[in-house]
């Protein structure tokens, strides 16, 4: 940087007045832009493209960065997906298992239900029960699908991600499922509630 110093005779204190010539402050980062929903909807749309033209291997990575840069909670689910089940790439469970975490951040039930999949498997890292019921739980309050009320149940029956076995509170999780019309679940309440009543136990205070 070139500083050249003008004596002005005019001020009487003799002030430096300093020149910067041909040089300037390096300007600071400029902070990183936030991409309009637009933009990112024609990136996910893109990806859509690619993957039904047979380039999946092209469209992973952008699914990924609209994923974890741009939190697009639709593409999360898309590429854990695609991660886990080695779609346009190696396979990558922790990858796959970290996508649906963010979806599921994101308020997206879908990417939710394939963590809790995920985490009572052990896919893509350890195996997390209570976080798995509660992810299961809290589908099921919301009404999403029978399904995940049947997944709580088993669970709760078998005692995963609880202190112990409760069996009363697994026959509400399938009749919940059964509402839902998950005929699965239709068919261990009805199971159940038997193996109950056979035992002599009441159904009202077994799980007190």
């Amino acid at each position: 940087m070139s500083i050249a110093c003008i004596r002005n005779a005019a001020i009487a204190a003799g002030l430096c007045l300093a020149l910067v010539s041909g040089a300037h402050a390096a300007p600071d980062d400029p902070a990183p832009q936030t991409r309009s929903e637009q933009q990112v909807r024609q990136d996910r749309e893109n990806a859509d493209r690619l993957i039904a033209g047979g380039a999946a291997p092209t469209a992973r990575p952008l699914l990924r960065s609209l994923c974890f840069d741009d939190a697009d909670d639709v593409s999360c689910q898309n590429y854990g997906v695609m991660a886990m089940t080695g779609e346009g790439g190696a396979p990558d469970q922790a990858g796959g298992r970290a996508a649906f975490a963010r979806g599921c951040d994101l308020n997206l039930l879908e990417a939710c239900q394939n963590l809790a999949d995920a985490l009572v498997a052990g896919e893509g890292g350890p195996v997390e029960d209570v976080r798995a019921l509660a992810l299961y739980l809290g589908l099921c309050q919301r009404g999403y699908g029978g399904r995940n009320c049947h997944r709580a149940a088993m669970m709760v029956e078998d005692g995963r991600g609880m202190t112990q076995p409760d069996r009363v509170k697994a026959l509400e999780g399938y009749a919940a499922g059964c509402a839902k019309r998950f005929r699965p679940s239709c068919t261990r309440e009805a199971e159940l509630r038997q193996e109950i009543e056979r035992d002599g136990a009441n159904i009202e205070t077994e799980g007190q």
